[in-house]
């Protein structure tokens, strides 16, 4: 059972491997296939959760460039009033200033939309879709440090002055 917010009990490599000693190869192959970055989905077909995950995420990931859009003065507000609840969410989400609370919270948004997915997804390959998903999105927490954070911000910090300094002169 993954759980979000904790380490999940396996890795994806892991899981693949314990599916190939029981699934055909080509079952396995299309697990392995899945992503969190929208990506092809003819594979997965039209009724896929694969297939409606990518197309969620797809509409996430614009409703948020378009919140940034806007707050950064290069798209106009739009003036219609479409503000659903995954708006409501994005614009709660986008007003915390913490980035990694920001990508949090955003994680919490794909897991209950998962939940709503899963429901009725019983020991199919549609569930284990759905759980590689989880997966995927546990592990990419998994060995993130705040130093590590810290000396990135550094860097580019750093990128910057230089790339100022050269400007200036």
């Amino acid at each position: 059972m993954l759980k979000r917010g904790e380490l999940p009990p396996l890795n994806s490599e892991t899981f693949l491997g314990s599916c190939a000693q029981v699934l055909p190869e080509k079952t396995v192959a299309r697990l392995s296939e899945i992503k969190l970055v929208p990506g092809d989905d003819k594979a997965f077909g039209h009724f896929s959760a694969v297939h409606k995950w990518y197309e969620w995420e797809t509409a996430t990931r614009t409703r948020l460039a378009k919140f940034r859009a806007v707050h950064l003065n290069r798209e106009g507000r739009n003036h219609e009033t479409n503000h659903s609840e995954v708006d409501k969410h994005i614009e709660d989400i986008m007003s915390v200033a913490n980035p990694v609370e920001r990508e949090r919270m955003l994680d919490t948004l794909r897991w209950k939309f998962l939940d709503e997915l899963e429901f009725g997804q019983n020991f199919n390959f549609d569930a284990l879709c759905i759980y590689r998903i989880r997966l995927m999105l546990l592990e990419k927490w998994v060995g993130k440090e705040q130093q590590k954070g810290y000396e990135n911000l550094d860097a580019i910090i750093n990128n910057l002055e230089k790339y100022e300094v050269s400007i200036s002169r």
